[in-house]
């Protein structure tokens, strides 16, 4: 494989198709990608800054390990995915949806919880501020039969 680099000049409507390809360690700046659809794609290690994805669709994405740092995501919904070591931090996640994930041994830290709503979810062992909730639950039970 040969040493030259390959360039795109810009233009409006411009439509490429990249199918087979390998481009490890590529880099993409200043790109509209709006509309765009990946299909079979690894993305692993990949680095995402400044980046607008309003709107966008992830769909059978495995996200083990990811970082979420300064993200603003609102009204979003995590239906079915693997978030396992995951981590989201200083970021804005009012209104968002999660569905069906598998959030075992995780930690909320300094976390705005208001209005949180907790619906047929396995909660042995959770715990808030040191209280475990499980056993709370229970005694509130036994106090209101």
């Amino acid at each position: 494989m040969s040493d030259v680099k390959k360039t795109f000049e810009p233009a409006l409507d411009k439509k490429v198709e990249i199918s087979y390809d390998s481009l490890p360690n590529s880099t993409f700046e200043d790109v509209n990608l709006g509309s765009a659809t990946f299909d079979n794609v690894n993305l692993k290690e990949a680095k995402f800054n400044d980046v607008n994805m309003d709107s966008a669709i992830f769909n059978d994405a495995s996200m083990r390990g990811a970082d979420f740092t300064d993200i603003y995501m609102v009204n979003s919904r995590f239906l079915g995915v693997n978030l396992s070591s995951t981590r989201f931090g200083c970021s804005i996640m009012n209104n968002v949806e999660f569905k069906n994930p598998d959030l075992k041994n995780s930690q909320f830290i300094h976390c705005d919880l208001s209005n949180v709503e907790i619906n047929d979810c396995k909660i042995e062992g959770m715990k808030i501020n040191g209280i475990d909730i499980s056993k709370l639950l229970e005694q509130h039970e036994k106090e209101n039969n």
